[in-house]
């Protein structure tokens, strides 16, 4: 396959989409760079200023209800007979119209996924033009229906069906920043008549130091009955050649198992090396290889150990790598950035400075966006374990029958697209919409979301690979036996997110918290000076009380009297809580905010690691 990166320049128009929804005419233009967001490209225009500082985030509500047109002219080169011509989007974001040559190919709706359509038909050899109008997502949310189930945190009620981020609409730790963009990679693909258009490796069972390994492709090619074609696989260590694999291709979809003697199995930090087998597939036609695709694997199973609840007998939350129980340290992963399409350059510093924490897991946190292909490579190559949400947080999601196929499709999009990645260990359902039904006085197994659509697609798709339906989550029996009271229901789940008061640190709610693992939990802590002064002005610095600035960087969109308001203050009383003072200037106010929050971490890590199978600070 050929490929051709259409990233770079672009124009960008845009236009209230109230008073302009359709037409070029009155439409701004601006230049624009793909992969992007277009708040950068207003910002490199002079149109916004730095979006976080301040409270200039505030500016983006305007836009949330415009029109954006991307238009670039590429040249294509001349189709060979059999072969056709597609354009992958990697992400845009989101409610999206495309044209090719001013005729419309395809709409999409999903910020989330990739997006790959057929344009051999339109496609002309030299010059041609490309179009993608984005929708406002609010003004497209506000036409649909909201069941009375549904329930969302303040202000977020578009996520409930609009495929973003849910943390765009505004979060505790996000401000609200509802974008827009083709915010990862634009490319034309050229295939050719033969092609591998997906492979799947996984590890069946390791016995008597062989490894077996169930591997399923699909190809398409124009070769009749498939004679004399066979699938060559080589795997590679450091560029060594480990094995060759070579089985007939008698249909366009199969299985090509093998074993591996010997192998070099994938492990976790501090458990082992994290082997990644560097795979090379061929298509091969009487000694010649007609289509080539390249991916990864690593040797290893995985079990997550649990039981449904856990009591005065006992209970368990862990994980088995390679017949092993390992100790989790570690921590969930939010949005590297508000703008998404600056994610990627990010991944490899932070993960560096995580790596060097000496911590061996990340829960991918079901609020964000999946990350790309860099992400989980990284882990693999670093045996950083992935604890993979799908993106659904906090909230009372529609069950019915469009809803659930809009999230099959997602997830089938996703699992085919992640699962050769040995890193993730686990797919959840998504963050806390147990305890979010629980708290509205129903019972989460309801959810046929997380308990019917993502657990089919999982056993279809990726079916060695363990599956939680909810984080945390509540069991049947632990609903029965808790009376479905959340406050009787919490304490008999063997994972759960330590959160509640947030009182010290020390208090009761913690040091009798009867989790198997905390997969959550954490206490505040303040910025240093130098990086407070890059996103608050210098008036107001302090103090911390009515500051409107300070709300804004805790991310409080709405105001005193808003819900993520108390976060600031939380940070005093817990200042107060340990050193019984209230700090009357910022240099002691952060220095003593930073201790009490080291202290509270280095005392959940020392709580959970006598008595846990993991924990993420």
């Amino acid at each position: 396959m050929k490929m051709i990166s259409l990233n770079g320049d672009y124009i960008l128009r845009f236009a209230d989409e109230q008073k302009n929804p359709n037409g070029l005419d009155g439409m701004q233009s601006i230049p624009a760079i793909v992969p992007g967001n277009v708040e950068i490209d207003l910002m490199n225009s002079g149109i916004l200023p730095d979006i976080y500082f301040g409270n200039n985030v505030k500016l983006l509500r305007e836009y949330e209800f415009y029109r954006w047109r991307y238009e670039k002219t590429f040249t294509a080169p001349k189709l060979d007979a059999g072969q056709r011509a597609f354009l992958h989007f990697a992400g845009v974001d989101c409610i999206a119209v495309y044209e090719l040559n001013g005729i419309k190919f395809a709409e999409s709706d999903n910020a989330l996924i990739d997006h790959r359509f057929d344009v051999t038909d339109l496609l002309v050899e030299g010059e041609n033009h490309l179009a993608v109008d984005i929708k406002s997502p609010i003004l497209h949310a506000a036409k649909l229906k909201y069941d009375a189930y549904s329930k969302a945190l303040t202000g977020c009620y578009e996520a409930l069906r609009i495929r973003k981020a849910p943390s765009a609409y505004g979060w505790d730790i996000m401000p609200r920043t509802v974008s827009a963009g083709l915010w990862r990679d634009v490319t034309l693909e050229i295939e050719e008549p033969t092609e591998i258009e997906d492979l799947y490796f996984s590890t069946v069972y390791i016995r008597n130091n062989t490894a077996y390994i169930a591997c399923s492709y699909r190809i398409h090619t124009n070769v009749h009955n498939y004679s004399g074609l066979s699938l060559r696989i080589t795997g590679r260590l450091s560029d060594e050649v480990q094995f060759i694999h070579e089985t007939p291709i008698r249909f366009v979809s199969g299985r090509a198992d093998f074993s591996i003697n010997n192998p070099k199995l994938w492990w976790p930090l501090s458990y082992g090396e994290p082997n990644v087998y560097d795979i090379t597939a061929e298509v091969i036609c009487e000694g010649k290889s007609l289509a080539e695709y390249k991916t990864s694997m690593g040797v290893r199973t995985v079990k997550l150990d649990r039981t449904e609840i856990t009591d005065a007998r006992g209970g368990e939350f862990r994980f088995i790598i390679n017949g092993e129980p390992i100790f989790c340290k570690g921590s969930n992963w939010v949005p590297a950035d508000a703008l998404h399409s600056r994610d990627a350059s990010r991944y490899e510093r932070i993960l560096e400075m995580w790596v060097d924490t000496g911590s061996n897991i990340l829960r991918c946190w079901g609020g964000n966006v999946y990350e790309d292909h860099a992400f989980y490579d990284y882990c693999d190559r670093h045996g950083i374990m992935v604890w993979q949400d799908f993106t659904m947080a906090c909230g009372l999601y529609p069950i019915d029958e469009e809803f659930m196929a809009v999230m099959r499709h997602e997830a089938e999009s996703v699992v085919t697209k992640l699962r050769n990645h040995p890193s993730i260990i686990l797919w959840s359902g998504d963050n806390e919409c147990d305890e979010f039904i629980i708290g509205v006085n129903l019972d989460p197994s309801i959810n046929r979301i997380t308990r019917e659509v993502l657990p089919q697609v999982i056993n279809r798709l990726d079916p060695y690979r363990p599956y939680l339906a909810s984080s945390p989550y509540i069991s049947p029996e632990a609903y029965r036996i808790g009376n479905g009271e959340r406050s009787r229901v919490v304490p008999l789940m063997p994972e759960q997110h330590l959160w509640g008061p947030r009182d010290y640190y020390k208090s009761a709610f913690y040091t009798q918290a009867t989790s198997h693992f905390a997969s959550e939990t954490g206490y505040h802590g303040c910025n240093n000076l130098s990086s407070i002064k890059n996103f608050i002005s210098e008036e107001k610095l302090w103090p911390w009380q009515n500051n409107d600035e300070w709300l804004t960087h805790a991310s409080e969109m709405y105001g005193q009297d808003g819900p993520y308001a108390y976060r600031i203050k939380l940070m005093a009383d817990q200042i107060h809580e340990m050193f019984g003072f209230d700090p009357d200037n910022l240099e002691d106010f952060i220095l003593a905010s930073q201790i009490s929050q080291a202290e509270a971490k280095k005392f959940f890590i020392e709580l959970t690691r006598c008595k846990s199978g993991g924990v993420q600070v």
